[in-house]
């Protein structure tokens, strides 16, 4: 005769088996719920503590300044340029050491010296582009150009006197 799960007999050693297999059930959940536990405040522990990631993940960020620090001491800031659409790269002393700036008619990306001037001016147009280099008095010493219709390089002296040219 077979019997239902839900159907029992009564004999002692039928008791006997449910009574250790609850025994058994009941460590076993106790166990489980031990380890639930552990694992909970083992995944909290690192914000319990105050840890804070390092990645922070945005689809946007909206800012004035990005500050890069090292030893508690600023060493670069990006902030927006002072003269319209574009971004300006200083120093930890605030002098520039690059920018990008968009214009109407084109962009221009320029990189400073020392002391803050624009050593390298790169720039496009509609109908080309540039490369100009100053010295350290802020004056044109060399310039390529590339436009639609030709180009040209430059050399020019301390005193603005152009020394050699290529059409």
């Amino acid at each position: 005769m077979t019997k239902q799960l839900w159907q029992f007999s009564e004999s002692p050693q039928r008791l006997n088996d449910i009574a250790r297999e609850v025994v058994s059930l009941r460590r076993e959940n106790r166990f489980l719920k031990v380890g639930l536990i552990f694992c909970l405040v083992l995944s909290a522990l690192p914000y319990l503590t105050g840890f804070q990631p390092t990645v922070i993940r945005a689809s946007k960020v909206v800012t004035e300044k990005i500050e890069f620090v090292r030893d508690g001491k600023t060493e670069i800031v990006i902030t927006a340029h002072p003269k319209g659409n574009g971004l300006l790269v200083c120093n930890r002393n605030g002098l520039p050491i690059a920018y990008f700036k968009g214009l109407d008619v084109g962009n221009t990306m320029g990189v400073c010296n020392a002391q803050g001037k624009a050593t390298i001016l790169i720039a496009d147009t509609p109908i080309g582009g540039s490369v100009s280099v100053y010295n350290k008095d802020d004056k044109l010493v060399a310039s390529v150009v590339a436009m639609s219709h030709g180009g040209s390089v430059i050399t020019w002296d301390n005193k603005g006197n152009i020394l050699w040219s290529a059409p």
